[in-house]
């Protein structure tokens, strides 16, 4: 016997009406028609022949185990970028996701309601309750992550992840510099 494994990338279509779904797939399928539809509603006889025809690949039963794509977002619903120095007295608060771009000062103070990246060195204070965190630090750093003030001693200067599990924050210390594309 022999076992292969396969990534599919699947895309989940639901028919409102036939006329609707042909126009949709004449649009787009040059690009759908290399990946798996997981098809909602009717299948008619001339959705089916349309499909046959242009070789799709398409099934109507699909079961997701585990997180759905909607839980698996992690609240990104929203990314805001900031790629100025955040400056020593600059109160800063976001709703959202936040990357910022460079150095976060001493005496300055990000608050954000999502997932925080920060590629500069961070010597002020974060307010974190997302999911996760990717953060340099030195040790004028304060940091509370979900409520929770992240010892110092815990964060490198380089580096740092920081996620909530749902259950506890775990600190893990990234050896490598991330490339960033």
């Amino acid at each position: 016997m022999k076992v292969k494994q396969y990534s599919i990338k699947v895309f989940e279509i639901s028919i409102d009406s036939q006329s609707s779904f042909l126009a949709f797939m004449d649009k787009n399928i040059i690009m759908l028609k290399h990946y798996l539809l997981y098809l909602k509603g009717e299948i008619t006889p001339a959705i089916e022949e349309y499909l046959n025809a242009h070789e799709i690949t398409y099934t109507t039963h699909l079961t997701l185990r585990g997180k759905t794509h909607q839980e698996l977002v992690l609240k990104q619903s929203d990314l805001k970028i900031i790629d100025d120095i955040v400056r020593s007295g600059q109160d800063i608060k976001v709703q959202s996701d936040l990357l910022v771009l460079n150095r976060v000062n001493s005496g300055a103070k990000l608050q954000v309601e999502g997932n925080l990246i920060i590629t500069g060195n961070v010597d002020g204070m974060i307010f974190c309750n997302g999911d996760f965190m990717l953060v340099k630090t030195s040790k004028k750093a304060m940091i509370v992550f979900n409520g929770v003030e992240i010892d110092g001693s815990l964060l490198q200067n380089k580096f740092n992840k920081i996620i909530f599990n749902g259950e506890e924050i775990i600190v893990t210390p990234i050896e490598k510099e991330p490339k960033w594309a």
